[in-house]
């Protein structure tokens, strides 16, 4: 099994678990976990890389070693948000690899078309997408940092055409 180090930092009011297996230096990927997972639910898959990366793997807010916000339920714009100040730490000079399995592939997703300069590879392991009907109000709805920028009710509008 290939060892991994864990390294704690302050994100959006949290301190956020990272667990890094590989040497500094290598190519760096990023790993995200589902939403019954943790980092570490990566460790078979690191195990079968057969070559070096410096993998980065956090746990979400909540989740793993990762502290609790304190609010009662957590929403995409946390997730993207936290996603965002991980990759501004991690990758600040160049886009990065990203790996997402189900929530973390949702996330990996949404952040990926937030922010396409950010990502120069995304690869969704069962994530599943948006519901049916027009995804163009999406980035409206966002801001590129993950944060809510309105609030909207679903409308008619919202539908595709029947």
């Amino acid at each position: 099994m290939k060892p991994s180090r864990s390294e704690f930092l302050p994100v959006r009011g949290i301190e956020s678990h990272c667990r890094v297996w590989g040497p500094r230096g290598a190519p760096r990927l990023f790993l995200l976990h589902g939403s019954q997972d943790v980092s570490a639910s990566w460790q078979f898959t690191v195990d079968a890389f057969a070559r070096e990366w410096e993998v980065i793997a956090p746990d979400w807010r909540g989740n793993g070693l990762s502290g609790w916000s304190g609010a009662d339920a957590y929403w995409f714009p946390d997730y993207v948000g936290d996603l965002d100040a991980l990759l501004e730490h991690w990758s600040p000079e160049r886009p990065a690899i990203v790996v997402g399995h189900s929530l973390g592939a949702q996330i990996g997703a949404l952040y990926a078309g937030l922010r396409p300069e950010r990502v120069a590879a995304f690869v969704n392991v069962d994530g599943w997408g948006p519901p049916g009907g027009r995804q163009d109000p999406a980035p409206r709805r966002l801001d590129g940092r993950g944060a809510r920028a309105e609030h909207r009710d679903h409308h008619a509008t919202d539908r595709p055409d029947d």
